[in-house]
């Protein structure tokens, strides 16, 4: 019938679409999970609790990832099985042969009808249902029938999951009933929600005729079946855990249980200095033997989504746990620039750049944060978002002094925290250039420095650069509506309110009516730096920021409340493409000094953020910028518009483009 395979035609394209993006979403999931895990063990030190559930929730590390990598697996097949004519063939056979288990017994007209109206339930109505739900909440309707299709995809996945057990824990016989029912109903192409109207068809396949049970029977059936397989269940696990059982075959799982409880014990604990990779590599061992172990008593439950899925956690386990056990040495900060009169040695730049009289190439340029008695510029935000990287608390001064000169209006260094706390900041307040003036309050976040920060960082965004990641292979993201993706994102992870909650205080501390509190960072510093600003209503310019548009409610932020929050993000920054912005994104330019695009880590790094800026903005403050900018921006780029194309080392003076027509 031409309506049926419209109808068929729709039924694997969305089944398709939702296991896929149910799979990716899992995947996504459980990454965003083990980091969490793995940072709350091995990088947040006293910064959080190691208390008994986060021991729990790493000592089912391992099985976790097996059931992933189960759950994932069945997806795999399912997608391949939506995209069949007619689609789910594999998924109705298996949970026809799963109750039926004998391929010379018919299935019953009762249980064909159960699964008819398992499918068309889990494919219709409750998606239709989430739909016409957000409908109501004014959230739209395809928000809420795509939230509903990856529910009924994980459904759907579930009872499949069950029914291949239960097929492996009968087996050969269970076998040869799926293989019978798989070849009659793709003999006759018989399509979901069709099984019972060709009943009759169906049966002439089978020796016999199952007896035409009622409702009733067919519950107690399928009730005495779950009571079966939980038995066999139990019994297998508790083989495989009793102590006592320590014959040749089954030694091997009881002693690697207990070994990895006794690592996993002593690695939560930093008294015991527990190596890293000893954990790691215990944790790869435990997976391997329960694979092992499983793939022996269900050999046809697994199949090679399994093993891909698996070998993805073990690379993110190894790296994220090795990775802890290397040290990122601190540097000494120099200061960005420095005042008029500081010698800073002979370079081909001069010493004071203040623009020229066109408008300058960036609109962030001609902003100001602060108070109106005491704004404070971009350049003046990027220096300090670069000193809160010193390590040395009793050197900021100094470092301020440097950049910002000294004097009554000068501004002070008010606290400093310790360099090893998470995140560490320092407040510097700019006094107001007249009496009873409000002052501006900078809350300078430092970035990325250290292996510690990296755990902060993909804990703070692992969810979302997975998504991100595999949308390169499916376009995911774009496909599923904004709200759904900040609830999944949402879900996710332990709290993460420890991160700025002394950040918090530290703003109401010493606070005035007239202060104006403006918060910047680099990296995760500029990541924190809009979460605060988003949660307390202030204004924030951050560099080279990972976004907050799909994080947002996972972090109790409104994109609405970061939308004042300006963002300066080179091109070809890969950190800053994490998530979206939500906020003002001012784009800027990031080439070498022949042209060429600059590479991930030289624009990701601050000073030749700063740079740039300085180079198509000047300051208006006359300070010293030859010094540091000297190997980023040649003489005759100041002030000018950068041509699309390379131009070599020594650029002519006719290929800029200078709308002003002037001279530098």
């Amino acid at each position: 019938m031409p309506i049926l395979s419209v109808y068929m035609c729709s039924l694997r394209i969305r089944w398709s679409y939702f296991f896929l993006c149910a799979l990716f979403t899992a995947l996504a999931l459980f990454a965003g999970t083990i980091t969490e895990l793995f940072f709350a063990v091995f990088a947040a030190g006293a910064d959080i609790s190691v208390c008994q559930q986060v021991w729990l929730s790493f000592w089912l590390l391992p099985f976790g990832a097996m059931f992933l990598a189960l759950v994932g697996d069945e997806m795999g097949d399912l997608v391949i099985d939506a995209i069949d004519r007619p689609p789910l063939l594999w998924c109705l056979s298996l949970v026809l042969a799963a109750v039926q288990r004998d391929r010379r017994l018919a299935p019953a007209r009762s249980t064909c009808e159960a699964v008819d109206m398992l499918i068309i339930g889990l494919s219709e109505v409750v998606p239709l249902c989430f739909g016409f739900r957000s409908l109501v909440q004014r959230r739209g309707f395809w928000h809420g029938y795509m939230q509903g299709g990856l529910i009924a995809a994980f459904l759907l996945t579930l009872v499949v999951l069950l029914a291949d057990v239960t097929i492996g824990i009968y087996g050969s016989r269970a076998q040869q009933a799926l293989r019978h029912v798989y070849h009659v109903l793709d003999k006759h192409k018989i399509c979901p929600g069709t099984i019972a109207v060709r009943y009759e068809l169906l049966r002439s396949h089978f020796e016999q005729a199952s007896l035409q049970q009622n409702r009733e029977q067919g519950c107690k059936r399928f009730a005495t079946l779950l009571v079966f397989a939980w038995r066999r269940a139990s019994r297998f696990m508790l083989e495989s855990w009793s102590l006592c059982a320590f014959t040749q075959q089954n030694a091997l799982m009881p002693v690697t249980l207990v070994a990895w409880t006794a690592v996993s014990a002593l690695a939560v604990q930093d008294r015991f200095q527990f190596p890293v990779a000893v954990s790691a590599i215990m944790m790869v061992f435990t997976v391997t033997v329960l694979s092992v172990k499983m793939a022996m008593a269900f050999p046809d439950v697994a199949g090679p989504f399994y093993t891909v899925i698996l070998i993805f956690f073990v690379c993110a386990a190894l790296g994220l746990q090795v990775g802890g056990s290397f040290a990122l040495g601190p540097k000494t900060v120099q200061p960005l620039m420095r005042m008029p009169g500081i010698f800073t040695g002979p370079t081909d730049l001069p010493h004071a750049w203040r623009g020229n009289r066109s408008e300058p190439p960036y609109a962030a340029c001609r902003i100001t944060w602060g108070s109106q008695e005491a704004p404070v510029s971009v350049l003046d935000l990027a220096s300090l978002a670069l000193i809160a990287y010193e390590v040395d608390c009793n050197a900021v001064p100094r470092l301020l002094e440097e950049s910002f000169g000294s004097g009554m209006h000068a501004p002070r260094l008010e606290s400093c925290r310790s360099y090893d706390e998470l995140p560490r900041w320092i407040s510097v307040r700019f006094p107001a250039r007249r009496p009873g003036g409000g002052d501006t309050r900078v809350f300078a976040i430092k970035g990325t420095s250290s292996w510690r920060d990296v755990y902060a960082d993909i804990k703070l965004f692992a969810t979302i650069e997975v998504l991100q990641a595999l949308s390169k292979i499916v376009p995911i993201l774009s496909l599923l509506p904004v709200p759904l993706v900040q609830s999944i994102v949402g879900h996710t992870g332990l709290a993460d309110t420890y991160m700025w909650d002394g950040l918090e205080r530290a703003i109401d501390k010493d606070h005035r009516k007239s202060d104006v509190s403006v918060l910047t960072g680099h990296s995760l510093g500029g990541c924190i730096a809009q979460i605060v600003a988003g949660r307390r209503q202030l204004s924030a310019l951050v560099f080279s920021s990972p976004g907050l548009l799909y994080s947002a409610r996972r972090f109790d932020v409104s994109p609405e409340s970061i939308r004042h929050v300006v963002a300066v993000v080179p091109d070809g920054d890969v950190i800053s493409s994490v998530d979206e912005h939500a906020g003002v994104v001012q784009r800027i330019a990031c080439r070498t000094l022949t042209g060429q695009a600059g590479s991930t880590a030289a624009c990701h790094g601050l000073r030749k953020t700063a740079c740039e800026v300085w180079r198509a903005c000047g300051d208006v403050r006359g300070r010293d910028f030859s010094d540091t900018c000297v190997a980023y921006v040649l003489p005759d780029m100041l002030g000018h518009t950068l041509p699309e194309e390379p131009w070599g080392q020594s650029p002519s003076r006719d290929g800029w483009a200078d709308p002003a027509g002037l001279t530098t």
